[in-house]
């Protein structure tokens, strides 16, 4: 989100408490969600409300936000960054793998199970694979604050940090809406993401050799292969989401070409100098 610094004194501070307040307001949000949802043992009410809510807006709505948190759709979202943000682009891989210790290593510890393995069929309005287990914390939710994270920290634009956070809440929610997971599986998968993308961030800058040209080809293209995977397969288990899953496919082959095809070109060591 806002995380740049102004120059002078006054407007300096301003900006650097926004900036930490949009830092560390997410996952500080999450773990206080979490906290008061064991305090007051609401989270299988609070799941039933919720997903009684969502049934209102119609089953296309939330099949179609979820596959957003696809790990192969938030892959695949990277590719129009490729060779313009090698900074952006090597954080995201290692936050990726620290997203991915974060969720299944909780997933296989916890052994937490789902709404369609607690509750009676016909009880929550189901949408999709009725998934029985790993449920703590939310994959999908991991994953989309895991990209959440990792765009509003290296594009600083406060308007569009906004509307991605927004995007990641209702991917987010999405996940009770189809009847998969608990209010507290979200926000474990946000509060997990949003600091793999901080952890990623920090130590992408400290390790810089993933911005050199070889590192940034070999990410490149694992990227192209997950857009054309993407563009092939329909994976998610949401049919209703099969024409969303592959413009998306399209539109990031067509936005991350222009910059994967020059990586090839060009004889420099380190892309830290492009925009």
């Amino acid at each position: 989100m806002c995380v740049s610094v102004a120059g002078n004194s006054v407007n300096g501070a301003t900006h650097l408490n926004a900036a930490r307040l949009c830092i560390w307001g997410v996952p500080i949000l999450a773990l206080a969600g979490m906290l008061i949802i064991l305090a007051g043992g609401a989270n299988h009410t609070l799941f039933l409300w919720l997903n009684q809510i969502g049934a209102v807006f119609g089953e296309d709505v939330w099949a179609n936000l979820t596959i957003l948190g696809d790990s192969l759709v938030v892959v695949a979202l990277l590719l129009p960054f490729i060779g313009h943000k090698p900074q952006l682009i090597w954080s995201a891989v290692i936050a990726a793998l620290l997203a991915v210790l974060w969720a299944h290593g909780l997933k296989v510890s916890m052994g937490t199970l789902r709404p369609p393995a607690v509750l009676e069929f016909g009880s929550f309005h189901l949408i999709g694979p009725a998934l029985q287990s790993g449920a703590f914390p939310s994959g999908h939710s991991t994953a989309i604050f895991t990209l959440a994270g990792i765009l509003c920290l290296h594009l600083r634009q406060a308007w569009l940090s906004s509307a991605i956070l927004l995007l990641a809440v209702l991917v987010g929610l999405s996940r009770v809406m189809v009847g998969v997971h608990w209010p507290l599986d979200i926000l474990g998968g946000a509060l997990g993401g949003w600091l793999a993308a901080l952890a990623g961030t920090w130590l992408a800058a400290r390790w810089p050799w993933g911005t050199a040209l070889m590192a940034q080809r070999v990410i490149g293209m694992c990227l192209l292969l997950a857009a054309l995977a993407l563009l092939v397969y329909q994976h998610t288990g949401y049919v209703q989401a099969k024409l969303l899953q592959q413009i998306i496919a399209v539109l990031c082959l067509l936005a991350g070409l222009p910059g994967l095809v020059p990586l090839f070109r060009r004889r420099d060591g380190q892309f830290t100098s492009l925009p």
